[in-house]
C-alpha cells in the first residue's frame, strides 16, 4: 500500500497475535506515514470479515464434511461467488448482512 498511496496510509486491524508482533511495531515504526488503529476486542460487529466468515460458516460449509482439500477448496469458492452475487460484501461493510433483501 505504501507504494501505491500518496500521503498518510491508515490500517484499521483487529486484536488478531499477528497484527500485535514486534515486527509489525517495527515496520511500522519505520514508516512515520504509517499508522495502525485497532478495533476493540471482542467486537467482530465492527470487522466485517467476521460477518463474512459467520455467513460462510453458516450457509457455505455448515454441516459440510469434505473428502478432500480440493473439495472444500472448491465449496469455499463456490461459496464466495454466491455472497459476490448477493452483495453481501457491501452489506457486511455496512452491517446489514441478513436483511431480507439480500437473501432473496
Amino acid at each position: 500500500m505504501l507504494l501505491h498511496i500518496d500521503g498518510e496510509v491508515v490500517v484499521v486491524l483487529d486484536h488478531a497475535m499477528i497484527h500485535r508482533l514486534k515486527s509489525v511495531q517495527a515496520f511500522v515504526h519505520l514508516h512515520e506515514r504509517l499508522s495502525l488503529v485497532y478495533l476493540p476486542p471482542y467486537a467482530p460487529e465492527l470487522n466485517p470479515i467476521e460477518l463474512f466468515w459467520a455467513d460462510l460458516k453458516r450457509n457455505v460449509v455448515g454441516n459440510f464434511c469434505a473428502m478432500s482439500v480440493g473439495e472444500l477448496k472448491k465449496r469455499l469458492s463456490v461459496g464466495w461467488q454466491s455472497i459476490r452475487r448477493k452483495a453481501l460484501p457491501l452489506a457486511f461493510i455496512r452491517g446489514r448482512p441478513f436483511t431480507a433483501s439480500l437473501l432473496i
